[in-house]
């Protein structure tokens, strides 16, 4: 609900500050008087271009502000909360300031925000109807809802749309999967072929070491074998021998023992030193037996080592890394059959979310098909009360082909989003021998705020922006037909606040509040002032819309039947 609005050196307001109630409030004033100029502003709210011609002469800039009630718009609380720009549960301020040169800055809750988000936000709060282009009825976009709203099918459409969202979201990763998958299948030969080529030579963890070492030592078998021998020779065999130069030492040795007792301890010493030198000389024997001296052994390890020595340059640069790299190849490679399954599970998943959605959908269609026939007639017999008998009201309901969609009905690809697949339209035909037309096209302000007013009426019960704004609903019309328009608005008025500028006492009678629009003008300036009329001063004003400037006592008495 609009519950304030302050405007200040717009056109020729300098400062107006107006409190709206819940109901239909009503707008009256002479011609000129600047009614047209509170319209203007609730529109700057809306996201309306505004002139700097529309700043009042001699100030810097314009403000209009106006303080909305949002307690029961939960759609609105999420926008607000997702944008970081709800301030409570209760409150919504939206601000425009325009400066001389034309150029403006829009605020939500007293943070600097895009115009953008500003209409986006009052999109939800407020409906204006009538010579603006601000209407919704003007919007094919909109027709749809209207449909929907009428049919109560709207709890369908919700469905529909998060099965939509959820295909949709299916046929995404789908595609991204496949993409993948694509990569890694060019891929898939070279990584097997790179396997291959690790695994034929199949490297173990330490081997390279080993084989470093048994290939010096078969490298070096003979020069080995032939010191070993040399050693021998040298420790045992030799005439003149280590050990025969022992043995010749350990008798002069016991002799000496012979003649000092102290010396006869260095014999064992020296004893032990042969013993030392002949577990050495058997020791190497026992390893020159195990020399192999095989020249096939060897080529067949300085072979290996030559596969290593080239994994190790492709893939290395040691063989710790070759192993690393074997490992990545045997996961990429299982990441493909992964993958293909990971794709398989998720074309079925797609598959039955695509005819959940179809099902839904067309259940969704055929309900709208329903509402169609009753909403045809319920309009043209409501407008019939509002001064257009001659109406001939249309709604049609089409599809639109996509070739490439991926919804498709009976082997044709349609377009679909997340409210199904129906286009709607309204068309309609106002007055005998013309044409039906879209009523998009329709240029009387007045004739579409009472079609929005007709529509209105018979969805009220659903419709969810809070405010409507009728400006020139009277349009053309007058006794009977302006009472039938007074009613169905204040009929409308029990689910809307409802504003309404208007020129006829039937509708103004039929407001809950009434705020007068006055211009004052002096010999320096003019200025709008707007007020709410007190009971006493509504039968005046009303009485002035009956009579013009003479009002007599029989105006005053059809004012206070008006009133009644």
């Amino acid at each position: 609900m609009l519950k304030h609005v302050f405007i200040k050196n717009f056109a020729i307001v300098d400062e107006i500050s107006l409190d709206f109630q819940a109901g239909l409030n009503v707008f009256t004033g002479e011609t000129g008087a600047g009614k047209s100029i509170i319209v203007g502003a609730i529109g700057a709210l809306l996201g309306e271009k505004i002139p700097a011609a529309a700043i009042r002469n001699g100030a810097s800039k314009a403000i209009i502000e106006g303080e909305f009630d949002i307690s029961y718009l939960p759609r609105l609380h999420k926008l607000l909360q997702d944008a970081g720009l709800l301030m409570d549960d209760f409150h919504l301020i939206l601000r425009r300031e325009i400066n001389a040169a034309g150029r403006s800055r829009a605020f939500i809750n007293d943070s600097p925000v895009k115009l953008h988000d500003l209409t986006t936000c009052s999109a939800l709060l407020l409906d204006l109807h009538g010579q603006h282009t601000h209407q919704s009825l003007l919007h094919v976009k909109a027709h749809l809802d209207f449909l929907d709203a009428y049919g109560s099918t709207f709890s369908l459409r919700e469905k529909v749309g998060e099965l939509y969202k959820n295909a949709e979201n299916l046929r995404k990763e789908l595609a991204s999967l496949s993409v993948k998958q694509n990569e890694v299948r060019a891929n898939e030969d070279f990584l097997k072929f790179q396997l291959q080529e690790i695994e034929s030579v199949a490297p173990e963890p330490g081997e390279e070491e080993i084989l470093l070492q048994d290939e010096k030592k078969l490298a070096n078998a003979h020069a080995i074998l032939e010191k070993i021998d040399t050693i021998n020779h040298r420790i045992y065999d030799d005439e003149n021998s280590a050990i025969s130069a022992i043995s010749q030492s350990i008798s002069l040795l016991q002799e000496l023992g012979a003649i000092d007792s102290q010396l006869g301890n260095t014999v064992k010493d020296v004893e032990s030193v042969v013993l030392i030198l002949e577990e050495l000389v058997r020791s190497l024997q026992s390893y020159a037996g195990k020399i192999d001296t095989d020249s096939d052994q060897l080529e067949m390890i300085r072979n290996r080592l030559a596969d290593f020595s080239f994994l190790k340059k492709k893939y290395g640069p040691t063989i710790e890394n070759v192993l690393e790299q074997r490992q990545k190849f045997v996961r990429d490679l299982a990441q493909i059959q992964s993958l293909d399954d990971e794709i398989a599970d998720k074309n079925q998943a797609w598959s039955v979310a695509v005819e959940s959605f179809k099902k839904q959908a067309i259940a969704l269609s055929n309900e709208r098909q329903k509402s169609v026939k009753n909403l045809q007639k319920k309009i043209p017999q409501i407008l019939a009360t509002m001064g257009m008998p001659h109406t001939k009201f249309h709604v049609e309901i089409s599809q639109k082909n996509e070739a490439k969609s991926w919804f498709e009905i009976a082997g044709t690809g349609l377009k679909a989003n997340a409210s199904g697949f129906d286009q709607v339209e309204f068309f309609i035909k106002t007055n005998p021998g013309q044409a039906t037309h879209p009523l998009v096209q329709i240029a009387s302000g007045g004739e579409v705020s009472r079609i929005m007013l007709a529509l209105k009426s018979v969805i009220a019960h659903a419709v969810q922006i809070p405010v409507l704004l009728f400006d020139e609903i009277d349009t053309g019309v007058s006794g009977r037909v302006a009472h039938a328009v007074g009613q169905k608005l204040r009929e409308l008025a029990k689910s809307h606040q409802i504003i309404c500028i208007t020129h006829l006492p039937q509708i103004a009678g039929a407001g809950d509040f009434h705020y007068l629009v006055e211009k004052r003008s002096d010999q320096a300036s003019a200025s709008t002032h707007v007020r709410l009329l007190k009971d006493d001063e509504r039968e005046h004003a009303i009485a002035q819309l009956l009579a013009g400037k003479e009002i007599s006592e029989t105006h005053i008495a059809s004012a206070r039947e008006l009133l009644k």
